[in-house]
């Protein structure tokens, strides 16, 4: 798989008002993505509110969006871990099938590997129902509660995981990351996907990133520390897409909506810090 370079975009889905996939928004969305000069699509992540989605929806997502982007972006990863092993293995299956020309796996979050052994079975099973299609592990222990070293993981995975191509690795441990890093392995690539801390990692000489560093860095926090305030979640994310011009609607339940008092004093706030004015 050629390197991964620029900004890969974790999307939000896009719903209507009553809640359903609105996959019209998707070409509205990815002509924003392509003016906004980003590179890649990582669809249904953790962003995307892919736990909440039926597998039917994800496969209905992951082939609009890979027609939608084939052309106008450089990487398309889907994400299809699940909370099952069948349920990931199907939207493996499909990615491939659909032409997906990258996957993602994060693990089980209920029933939980209990070895790195373990994930890297995981990991195996639901790689090899797409054995042409590139893989990453998609590594966010906050979320998962799978808390391993990726550098064990990756010493294991790698020999009998043919297909694995690398990480996307959402954890603040930077001494794991460096060593992930260390094991100078070319056919691993680590995305990460930590934004609010990127700055941290330049030193370690991974990413498939490049921003205007300090200043941008600085401008994220606050961004991203007043969407916490607000909730932290995708429902928050896309009332800033709202702001910006681009419905995608409401969040899925249990996650919850902003008020519209709760919606006035958030642009208020972002408004304070110079957010609707950053380029």
């Amino acid at each position: 798989m050629k390197k991964i370079e620029g900004l890969i975009a974790a999307t939000l889905t896009p719903f209507n008002k009553s809640g359903e996939l609105n996959l019209i928004a998707v070409d509205e969305y990815a002509t924003h993505l392509e003016k906004e000069n980003i590179k890649g699509l990582f669809v249904t992540g953790t962003t995307g509110e892919s736990t909440l989605l039926t597998v039917d929806e994800r496969k209905k997502l992951a082939e609009k969006w890979i027609q939608a982007g084939k052309d106008r972006f450089d990487h398309i990863i889907i994400q299809v871990g699940t909370s099952n092993l069948k349920d990931s293995q199907e939207l493996a299956r499909h990615a491939e099938d659909t032409g997906a020309p990258a996957i993602a796996l994060m693990a089980t979050s209920f029933f939980t590997p209990k070895s790195v052994d373990d994930l890297v079975e995981y990991v195996r099973l639901v790689a090899d129902c797409a054995p042409n299609t590139p893989l990453f592990y998609y590594h966010i222990p906050a979320w998962t509660h799978v808390p391993f070293l990726m550098e064990d993981f990756l010493r294991a995975a790698v020999p009998r995981i043919p297909t694995l191509v690398g990480l996307k690795f959402t954890s603040i441990d930077m001494f794991d990351l460096g060593r992930c890093l260390v094991l100078d392995d070319e056919r691993i690539q680590i995305l990460f996907g930590g934004d609010e801390i990127l700055i941290k990692c330049f030193g370690y000489g991974s990413l498939c990133y490049c921003w205007r560093r300090e200043l941008k860095q600085y401008r994220s926090q606050a961004m991203v520390k007043l969407g916490i305030k607000y909730g932290g979640h995708a429902g928050v994310w896309k009332t800033i897409m709202r702001f910006l011009g681009l419905d995608l609607g409401p969040a899925r339940s249990p996650l919850s909506q902003l008020s519209e008092s709760q919606e006035a004093e958030f642009r208020e706030e972002l408004d304070k810090i110079g957010f609707f004015s950053w380029r």
